[in-house]
């Protein structure tokens, strides 16, 4: 499965180091014209713990 995260740049560190620590797959996306990044994510249902980390740095700065 495929999700589509925006992150603030502020976020962007955190939010890769948990992609790495978790080794997903992902790709930047482009960006908004805020400034923010889409990323997009390569889950599993198994996921769901670091799905839930991943979705609160995305909303920390809207």
């Amino acid at each position: 499965m495929k999700i589509q995260f925006e992150i603030c740049t502020d976020n962007i560190v955190e939010f890769a180091e948990l992609l790495s620590e978790n080794d997903m797959d992902n790709q930047i996306a482009g960006s908004t014209e805020e400034g923010n990044l889409l990323v997009n994510v390569i889950c599993s249902r198994g996921d769901r713990d670091v799905l839930d980390q991943l979705e609160e740095l995305a909303e920390s700065d809207e």
